[in-house]
């Protein structure tokens, strides 16, 4: 209900934000420049970070598919629970943002990316290394940065394939001189087959339970006048999966998220602008059944930001701040949290060298004070290549269910936790030239004071320590007229320190090879992604074998008509474990007609 009526909300800002943009004279304006946390930039020129930006298409399969080529994924079995590891981190440790807006669950820390329809973002972001001196809390490993737009016109697009699946999506955009507004819905299921198998001892009823994802966007946006533009964005989600958690019981697990925001950005004088937003987001989980549960949680958050453009970059100052609360039928001990925190930071083109440097500083209801910081400096070497290093540090909250769970059988909650730190090291050498791109690079990520249980099980406690080695390759090299290569490798030690054992579900090895042939009208690719060997546990007693598993995509646009598009995820039906007692995803075929007038 909660995420209906943000949903509401967001699309009538939307409609009062497109009648406000109709009363302004229709001149030709700059290219709009609101987009989801501009505190790191999309353009390359002004940063060091290692950003990859995957574009999404509306009859995509499944959008974490598309992203495995820059993250290792772990997915629990079809429509099971999603684990995304970067740079060896924990998903709790990693940022997701909706067009600006974090999105998590306050209970367990960690985004829920199977709860987001396919077809509802147009692109992300992939920003690796220690961010919380731009974003805050959970940035350790990075931030995914899922950015909204719909393009003008009327979209339709159906499609259907293997495991009984289906999926129709549509969207309508308007654009002017100076406006825009879209919407966008979609609808997906699929019969996923069974999560778990016989190593697993709840594995119950292998039958081919269904999972049902529905979602919808809407964005509008313009100029109210020559320098005060606005925007608003508005995102609901849901998934409906079910699944077997007794041997007499059906039962299912309903998630959804929101989103919603209203931000504007003011020109002033001498090259300075201000920006504000105001937002907010909630992650919904109901389970029914054996063993029925709520867990509900939201977050308020608004920003203020002032910027001065200069002749070789920018500067800016801001103030961030959050409300975190938690409901359901878990009686935590406190539902609710805030934190307040102040940043500035530069970047810098001199001609010669690129300099980024940022300062943050939180303070948090619950555990206090909280400094962070990022510098880099990197040379250039003529107009294409580029040298340098970046150290940052970082930090992840403690969730609700770490500081606030009630004690049941012995074990709590503890209130006394202090944020996990983390410090991010990085040396690289980057091409840029030619329609061709590369990137070699060195990190070292050490994680402290990482929240685990307790020898006894009586609560957790900052006890642990991670530090993660790892070298980086990625690239795209065209070939030819029409051939296109990517590739993007991780050779890394993810190791536990106190036990000296290899994180748990991470790879040493994994990565991606694709080879795409486009003309205008057609498109055919090739992608394999491995992964090595992994362990199920911490104390490295059960292996999960190394793994290959092959996609093939296709698509062609008829003259002046639809597109027909033809993806086979898993081509070869490789049989794997994500995890002991759960299934892989099997082959699955899918194809989609969409058109565009």
């Amino acid at each position: 209900m909660k995420s209906g009526r943000m949903l509401i909300l967001g699309l009538i800002v939307n409609q009062a934000g497109l009648a406000l943009a109709n009363d302004v004279p229709k001149t030709i304006l700059p290219e709009l420049t609101i987009y989801g946390g501009n505190r790191i930039p999309m353009n390359q020129e002004l940063t060091n970070l290692r950003i990859n930006t995957v574009k999404l298409k509306v009859e995509d399969n499944d959008w974490k598919t598309v992203l495995q080529e820059q993250v290792q994924i772990n997915e629990l079995g079809p429509g099971g629970p999603v684990s995304l590891f970067m740079r060896g981190s924990n998903s709790n440790q990693t940022l997701f943002m909706i067009d600006g807006v974090k999105m998590y669950s306050a209970t367990n820390g960690a985004p829920n990316f199977a709860a987001i329809a396919p077809g509802l973002l147009s692109s992300v972001d992939v920003i690796q290394g220690g961010t919380s001196a731009a974003f805050g809390s959970n940035a350790v490993g990075g931030v995914i940065r899922g950015n909204i737009d719909i393009p003008k016109g009327i979209m339709f697009s159906g499609g259907g394939g293997s495991r009984f699946s289906e999926r129709a999506a549509g969207s309508f955009g308007v654009r002017g001189d100076s406006y825009y507004a879209g919407v966008r819905m979609v609808q997906d299921i699929i019969r996923q087959g069974s999560a778990t198998n016989s190593n697993n001892p709840f594995a119950y009823n292998p039958d081919n339970d269904p999972r049902k994802r529905i979602g919808m966007v809407a964005k509008a946006g313009g100029w109210i006048t020559p320098d005060f533009q606005v925007e608003a964005t508005a995102l609901g989600s849901q998934v409906k999966t079910s699944f077997d958690a007794s041997p007499t019981t059906a039962d299912m697990n309903i998630q959804s998220i929101a989103m919603a925001n209203l931000r504007g950005i003011y020109s002033l004088p001498r090259d300075f602008s201000v920006m504000g937003t105001v937002g907010a987001s909630t992650d919904n989980s109901t389970v029914r059944g054996a063993f029925p549960a709520v867990f509900n949680s939201h977050s308020l958050q608004a920003s203020g930001q002032l910027e001065k453009k200069l002749n070789i970059g920018r500067i800016f100052t801001g103030i961030d701040y959050e409300i975190q609360g938690v409901n359901g039928t878990t009686n935590f001990t406190s539902t609710s949290r805030s934190n307040i925190a102040g940043f500035a930071g530069t970047q810098l083109d001199t001609g010669r060298h690129v300099v980024e440097g940022m300062f943050r500083h939180d303070d948090n209801s619950q555990f206090g004070d909280y400094n962070t910081y990022s510098v880099s400096l990197a040379r250039k070497l003529g107009d294409s290549w580029r040298v340098g290093g970046l150290t940052s540090s970082s930090f992840k909250a403690p969730t609700f269910n770490d500081l606030y769970f009630p004690t049941m059988f012995g074990f709590g909650g503890n209130p006394n936790l202090k944020p996990e730190r983390g410090r991010m090291h990085e040396a690289f050498v980057s091409y840029n030239g030619a329609g061709a791109n590369y990137r070699f690079g060195y990190f070292m990520n050490t994680i402290k004071d990482a929240i685990v249980i307790n020898n006894i099980f009586s609560q957790v406690e900052n006890i642990s320590e991670a530090r993660i080695d790892g070298f980086e390759v990625s690239g795209t090299q065209p070939i030819g007229k029409n051939w296109t290569i990517r590739t993007n490798m991780t050779f890394q030690d993810p190791r536990n320190q106190q036990l000296n054992t290899i994180l748990p579900r991470r790879s040493r090895m994994f990565g991606t090879v694709a080879m795409r042939y486009a003309t205008e009208n057609f498109m055919v690719e090739g992608i394999a992604r491995g992964e090595g060997a992994r362990y199920d546990d911490i104390e490295n007693l059960h292996k999960l074998p190394a793994m290959v598993i092959v996609g093939f995509s296709a698509s062609y646009k008829l003259q002046q008509g639809p597109t027909l598009r033809v993806q086979i995820d898993n081509l070869l039906d490789k049989k794997y474990q994500p995890a002991i007692g759960f299934n892989g995803i099997p082959r699955t075929v899918w194809g989609s007609i969409t058109y565009t007038f």
